[in-house]
């Protein structure tokens, strides 16, 4: 009788098994790597990223989501970057400096979208971007993209910045939709937040704006997120249950923290002033994806396992006590 093929260890000795496609192309592009559970994207270590014409880095955060890539970006005063046609989406948010990017549409048509320190950007999906800082100051990018996912899903590098397909709809959608918002310093809810959905893309940035000393609910996170610090100080607690350990992360202008999938964060304002931070995750108002998103930004026909957040009565009491004491 004919033995049955052991599939897992052919795919072992072909090397086949548990591919990340990411990360095998992170090592290919060389690019230098920052790690951790916070990172200062001011003080991370870049180097030339020769694909996108820039000094760069990519940063792995503890407890990003599986969808979403950081890249950093630095130009020097006056330079340009390389031009990059690219399926994939992204926002980007400026560090620092201020300058312009071109992007040239599937018509051949050009777009400029000028931007300085504080404003968040997306350029239509599949349309050639360059990257010009202005001449008097250097320029700091942060670009958060669905690469990670598309790339994992394709696994064919030429598809994702090779491809030729017009996009003509997309584009013309992310026109309507704007390209730009001054993410550090734009009217907010009065509720203290609001949603973008730049270039009508499917990358969901949250802001929410915390009063000095303050404190926000404490909300499960369910597909896991990145958060990035624009304005204040303070940090944030995470937790999985009433009695589990509470794991806190600080937060500062330009440090980007994550906040794992399927656990409860809570955040704190621990400055004298003000404190913004903006989470960013797959799925958006335009596009929200998930059921959870759906959820969270007003659909309430649809189950959104794990989307929870605990009322301020039901708070845990060491939680509530420090939240005390601060105000």
């Amino acid at each position: 009788m004919e033995q049955p093929i052991d599939l897992r260890a052919k795919a072992l000795e072909n090397k086949k098994y548990l591919v990340d496609p990411y990360q095998d192309w992170i090592d290919a592009e060389g690019v230098q790597l920052a790690t951790g559970r916070a990172i200062n994207l001011f003080e991370i270590k870049l180097a030339p990223w020769d694909r996108f014409g820039m000094d760069g880095a990519a940063c792995h955060v503890t407890g990003r989501c599986d969808f979403l890539s950081v890249f950093v970006f630095q130009l020097q005063a006056g330079k340009s970057s390389a031009p990059v046609r690219k399926v994939y989406e992204e926002c980007i948010y400026v560090l620092e400096g201020s300058g312009r990017t071109t992007v040239t549409l599937s018509d051949g048509s050009k777009k400029e979208i000028e931007w300085t320190k504080g404003m968040a950007f997306g350029a239509p999906v599949n349309a050639a971007c360059v990257h010009i800082a202005s001449t008097n100051s250097n320029a700091r990018l942060v670009s958060f993209n669905d690469l990670r996912y598309l790339i994992a899903l394709y696994r064919n590098e030429d598809f994702l910045f090779r491809n030729s397909a017009p996009m003509h709809k997309r584009q013309n959608e992310a026109l309507a939709a704007g390209l730009l918002a001054s993410a550090a310093d734009m009217p907010l809810a009065q509720d203290g937040k609001t949603s973008l959905a730049l270039a009508a893309g499917s990358i969901g940035c949250d802001i929410t704006e915390l009063a000095s000393g303050s404190a926000d609910l404490a909300t499960r996170q369910m597909q896991g997120a990145h958060l990035l610090c624009l304005s204040g100080r303070g940090f944030s607690l995470s937790f999985d249950s009433d009695s589990s350990p509470l794991e806190r992360t600080d937060w500062a202008p330009g440090v980007l923290i994550g906040l794992p999938s399927m656990a409860f964060h809570q955040h704190f304002n621990a400055s004298d002033k003000q404190a913004r931070v903006m989470k960013l995750e797959l799925g958006s108002l335009a596009s929200p994806i998930f059921r959870s998103r759906r959820f969270i930004y007003g659909d309430e026909t649809v189950y959104a396992s794990g989307a929870a957040t605990i009322a301020r009565d039901c708070e845990r009491a060491d939680i509530a006590a420090l939240r005390t004491k601060r105000t």
